[in-house]
């Protein structure tokens, strides 16, 4: 989870939050599916590289919080994944279990 930083504030598209993991996926195949999704759209992929993708990525995934149900944004899913829930519920938590 590299860029987590550097795209906090921005809105981020599918195409640039898997060009932000893609480095970090193993099978050879599914990096190289997810790197034509990033030249030509994951729209543009056929249906079977499409579901590659998918079970390939599954670990860097998380489409809501799994406290609050509220849906997770590209820009904000590294840093969700890694603490396993939203700003929100993060926030809540350090405001009661830190100070």
């Amino acid at each position: 989870m590299s860029r987590a930083k550097d795209m906090l504030e921005e809105d981020i598209s599918f195409e640039e939050y898997l060009n932000s993991i893609v480095e970090n996926i193993d099978d050879t195949k599914v990096q190289g599916i997810i790197k034509k999704a990033i030249d030509i759209g994951f729209n543009n992929l056929s249906e079977k590289q499409q579901y590659t993708v998918k079970n390939g990525i599954t670990d860097y995934i998380m489409n809501e919080c799994p406290n609050c149900e509220e849906k997770i944004e590209y820009e904000n899913m590294e840093l969700a994944i890694f603490n396993g829930k939203c700003s929100t519920c993060q926030n809540d938590w350090d405001k009661n279990y830190i100070d």
